[in-house]
C-alpha cells in the first residue's frame, strides 16, 4: 500500500465526537482527510452531510488536527462565479498545502441541477498565475476522467481523480503524462476500504471513502485502512 494514506469524510462525521475522531485520525497519522461538496448525503440522502467550507473551519481550528487538507471535489457550476473565488477557491488556497479538487457537477450528489456554466480552462489559467502551486505544496486537481478533464490535465499538468471503478483508465493516462518534476497536482482515486490492496503506481494517491458510522465503528474503519 502507498506510504500516505489519505481519507474522505463522510457526511455525517461532525454530527457526533468529531473531536475524538480527528484525534483519532491524527494518532494514526493520516496524512491528508478530504472533504466533498455535495448538498446530498451520497450514501444516503436521509443522513446528515456538513456544508464544505464551515467543516473546513472546524477542522482548522481543532487543536489535534495535524493533517493535510483537501477538498474532492469543489463543483465550480454550482455558485456565482465571484462568490465561487471569494468564499472558496481564494480561501481555500490559502490553506498550507491544501489539495483543491475541481468538478462541474454531478445532479446525482446535489438538490438541483447545475446552475451555471463557468469555463473550467479559464479557472485553471488564472489560479495558475496567482497561486504558487506545487505538488508537494498547495496543488490542484480534476475530478473526472472525462476526454475534456484529460485534455486540461495535458495542457495544464495540474492532477485528476477517478470515483471508484476500474483503475485502469487513469493508469493509463499516468503512464501517458503524468511528470512528478512538472506536475500541480496529484493523480488519485477514491476507493472503498474491501479495496484497499489494489494495485496502483505509488505516485497516484488512494483516497479511502470513509462510512457514516459511530465513533467505534469509525475507528474499526481506520484500523482497517492500517492494517
Amino acid at each position: 500500500m502507498n506510504k500516505q494514506i489519505s481519507v474522505l469524510l463522510p457526511g455525517s462525521f461532525f454530527e457526533e465526537d468529531y473531536h475524538r475522531k480527528v484525534s483519532y485520525l491524527s494518532k494514526n497519522k493520516i496524512t491528508r482527510v478530504y472533504l466533498f461538496d455535495h448538498s446530498l448525503n451520497p450514501a444516503d440522502d436521509h443522513k446528515a452531510v456538513y456544508e464544505a467550507k464551515k467543516a473546513l473551519s472546524v477542522l482548522l481550528e481543532d487543536r489535534d488536527s495535524n493533517f493535510d487538507l483537501g477538498l474532492c471535489v469543489l463543483n465550480i457550476n454550482s455558485r456565482k462565479i465571484d462568490l465561487l473565488f471569494s468564499r472558496f477557491i481564494n480561501p481555500m488556497l490559502d490553506i498550507q498545502n491544501f489539495s483543491l479538487g475541481l468538478g462541474t457537477g454531478d445532479n446525482k450528489y446535489e438538490n438541483n441541477h447545475v446552475k451555471y456554466s463557468h469555463d473550467i480552462d479559464l479557472i485553471i489559467d488564472n489560479l495558475i498565475r496567482d497561486y504558487d502551486l506545487s505538488l508537494d505544496g498547495t496543488n490542484l486537481f480534476l475530478g473526472g476522467t472525462s476526454q475534456q478533464k484529460i485534455n486540461l490535465v495535458k495542457k495544464y499538468s495540474v492532477g485528476i481523480n477517478q470515483w471508484l471503478g476500474n483503475s485502469k483508465d487513469l493508469i493509463s493516462i499516468y503512464q501517458k503524462t503524468y511528470n512528478p518534476k512538472t506536475f500541480i497536482g496529484r493523480f488519485s482515486q477514491c476507493l472503498k476500504i474491501d479495496n484497499k490492496s489494489m494495485d496502483l503506481p505509488d505516485d497516484i494517491e488512494k483516497i479511502f471513502i470513509l462510512k457514516d458510522s459511530n465513533v467505534m465503528n469509525f475507528y474499526s474503519q481506520i484500523d482497517k485502512i492500517l492494517s
